[in-house]
């Protein structure tokens, strides 16, 4: 199984990243996999990569606006797909010891 989690990591290190920043199937999802493999494989070279892809999407956000799951240049409001869920991605990439995953169905720190 941790051959496939690495599997997994490299894959979407390779090919998910830059077609919007959606927790559903952007950015902001992809990077919870490769958040949640470098945890789980303790591979402080997947971490290190998470922080800067962290990093450049809200660099990217910040310059070109956020890019939400639909089609090119719709705003949506919703959570898989929308802003909210940029929002939400961006709030775990700053603190994810303090906001749980809503992917992962994490429960918040105090009730863990």
């Amino acid at each position: 199984m941790l051959d496939e989690i690495r599997t997994a990591a490299r894959s979407t290190l390779a090919e998910g990243f830059g077609f919007n920043h959606s927790l559903c199937h952007g950015d902001l999802g992809n990077l919870e996999l490769v958040r949640e493999a470098s945890r789980v494989l303790e591979d402080e070279d997947l971490k290190t990569k998470a922080e800067r892809i962290a990093s450049g999407v809200l660099t990217q956000i910040e310059q070109e606006g956020p890019r939400c799951g639909a089609s090119i240049h719709t705003e949506i409001p919703g959570l898989l797909t929308g802003l909210a869920g940029i929002g939400y991605g961006l709030l775990r990439a700053v603190y994810p010891d303090r906001v749980p995953s809503v992917l992962l169905l994490e429960l918040p720190a105090g009730e863990r």
